[in-house]
C-alpha cells in the first residue's frame, strides 16, 4: 500500500470518527439544553452505528419519556444493544425491566443475566439486586453463599444509599454466619 493511500485511508477514518464524536457531542448539547426531540435525532444517527453510549441514552429517554412517549419496548432495543457492548448502566437497567415485566414478559432468568453482568462490573445496585435474588431464589437457585458474596461486595461499594440497603439485609438474613 502507498503512503498516499494510507494517508487518505487514515483522514478517511478521522473524518469518521470526528464526524460521529461531533453528532454524539451535538445530542449531549441538545439534551442540555432541553430540546429533547433533537437529542434523539442527533443520538439515533450515532446509535445505529454501533455508538454504545449513544445506544444507552436513547433506552433511557424511551424508559422515561424524555422527547418521546415511554415505550419500554424501544428502552428494551436500545438497552440491548448498548449492554452487549458491555455498557454496565444499560446492562442494570435491562436487568430492572426484565425483573419488572416492563417492555416484556417479566423474566427473572434474563434480568438475573443482566444483573450479573453489571455487578461483574462493580456495580453497586446490579450486586444488591443480585443478592437479593440468591436469597429469594429468583433467576437461580436460592443460594446463600453467593448471597452473601454479592451482598457484600454492596456493602463495601461506596454507595451509601445501596449499602444501607445491603446492611439491612445482611443482617436480616444474617448473611455474617454463611
Amino acid at each position: 500500500m502507498s503512503k498516499n493511500h494510507t494517508l487518505l485511508v487514515f483522514l478517511f477514518s478521522l473524518f469518521f470518527t470526528l464526524n460521529v464524536s461531533a453528532d454524539y457531542i451535538d445530542g449531549q448539547r441538545a439534551y442540555a439544553s432541553g430540546d429533547y426531540g433533537v437529542a434523539i435525532l442527533e443520538w439515533t444517527q450515532v446509535a445505529e452505528d454501533g455508538n454504545a453510549r449513544a445506544q444507552y441514552n436513547l433506552g433511557w429517554m424511551h424508559a422515561n419519556a424524555k422527547g418521546t412517549v415511554q415505550d419500554f419496548k424501544e428502552a428494551i432495543k436500545w438497552y440491548t444493544k448498548s449492554a452487549e457492548q458491555g455498557n454496565v448502566n444499560a446492562q442494570y437497567n435491562l436487568g430492572n425491566l426484565y425483573l419488572r415485566g416492563q417492555g416484556a414478559t417479566q423474566n427473572d432468568k434474563l434480568a438475573f443475566s443482566w444483573f450479573i453482568k453489571a455487578a461483574e462490573q462493580g456495580d453497586a445496585p446490579a450486586q444488591y439486586n443480585l443478592g437479593r435474588m440468591y436469597i429469594l431464589g429468583k433467576g437461580d437457585d436460592k443460594n446463600f453463599l453467593e448471597a452473601r458474596f454479592w451482598i457484600k461486595q454492596a456493602l463495601e461499594n461506596n454507595d451509601q444509599y445501596i449499602g444501607a440497603l445491603a446492611q439491612q439485609v445482611w443482617d436480616d438474613y444474617k448473611l455474617g454466619t454463611y
